[in-house]
């Protein structure tokens, strides 16, 4: 007799004891009885793990592992190395479910043999919150069955506790979260979806996300206009190098390459509007080093902004000159790039060699 659950769901836990109950209780009480409930405690220093004990004596079916504080793709990726379901899911400590999500949508593996499924997401906003989220990125694009194109990936939410996977696929392509980096959803939901096939989507809105002022995206880089700095500017640009190792693994150059210089454009903007003007060269200087680490070049030999950025000819590019230059700068101003001064006269540029 097979004893093994069909969903295993995974809860990291770091110092959300306001919220865990809340959070544990959609889970146990759900309408699907054979899952797994791992809970990560990753060193919460509040009265978190206690109640996770307390859960734990009133249902069998929650696993506590504790480990040292690694951040939130750490915990997951423990949760992962000990999932036994045939399928997998994710449950951020602070937000909760609906008590039919889980059934509802792991039936539509069984009728349409999808290789993910993926449902709609309710906003639950908390009281004094410093950042308002765009309900419109969580809206869905597409219903029901649907192949999972790059077209259609590229107009998915990355988040990772709105869908369903199957667990064989992650373990097959050795899939994880990039640990130490914020962002990360991005490229393990890539790289799931460059391995599958096709999703179903689910206009329900299962998942309730909590938008709290304490939450890691909630933190703004800038509030008017001092800079706040957090260690974490480049993390867009290392997401997607840890999504092109994998691309790469696993030979999936071709089937990327549709969408990666545009994907590679997003997260180089995402990273220069996070840093201050002072540094954003170390955005530039990462970009170049995965064009020339990948070689890039040779997948896009007659791509002007990759050539421009594999020999640090930063100036040549029109978007990225706004995010050195004030207008009133690119009327009159100069700009060190690199080995050169570019001066600025009227619009027009002139490149000066350094001695």
């Amino acid at each position: 007799m097979n004893n093994l659950p069909i969903l295993s769901v995974v809860i990291p836990v770091y110092n959300t004891q306001m919220y865990i109950k809340k959070c544990l209780d959609s889970v146990i009480n759900q309408s699907i009885k054979n899952i797994e409930i791992i809970c990560i405690n990753d060193g919460s220093t509040d009265d978190s793990l206690s109640i996770l004990k307390k859960y734990k004596e009133l249902d069998d079916r929650i696993k506590i592992i504790n480990k040292k504080n690694g951040g939130l793709s750490s915990a997951r990726n423990v949760g992962i190395k000990y999932a036994r379901g045939k399928y997998i899911t994710f449950v951020d400590s602070d937000d909760f479910i609906e008590l039919d999500a889980y059934e509802r949508s792991l039936s539509y593996f069984r009728f349409y043999k999808v290789d993910l499924v993926y449902f709609s997401t309710r906003l639950v906003f908390e009281d004094n919150i410093a950042r308002i989220q765009d309900e419109r990125y969580f809206e869905h694009k597409y219903t029901g069955l649907v192949n999972l194109s790059n077209d259609v990936v590229a107009k998915m939410d990355v988040c990772a506790w709105n869908k369903i996977y199957k667990l064989s696929i992650l373990k097959k392509y050795d899939i994880k979260f990039p640990e130490g980096l914020w962002y990360e959803d991005g490229p393990f939901f890539w790289s799931y979806a460059l391995v599958s096939d096709s999703a179903f989507f689910i206009n329900d809105k299962f998942y309730n996300y909590l938008i709290r002022a304490g939450s890691i995206m909630s933190q703004c880089n800038k509030k008017g206009k001092t800079y706040h700095k957090t260690f974490h500017e480049l993390d867009p640009l290392l997401c997607f190098e840890f999504l092109l190792r994998f691309v790469f693994k696993w030979k999936l150059h071709e089937k990327f390459k549709p969408v990666l210089v545009d994907l590679f454009q997003q997260k180089i903007y995402e990273a220069l509007r996070c840093l201050p003007q002072k540094e954003r060269i170390l955005a530039l200087n990462k970009s170049t080093e995965i064009v020339n680490l990948f070689n890039l070049k040779c997948y896009f030999p007659n791509d002007y902004y990759l050539i421009s950025l594999s020999n640090k000819h930063y100036h040549k590019i029109g978007e990225v000159n706004r995010f050195f230059l004030t207008r009133k700068q690119r009327l009159l101003g100069i700009w060190d790039a690199h080995r050169h001064y570019i001066i600025c006269f009227l619009g027009i540029k002139i490149k000066i060699k350094k001695s």
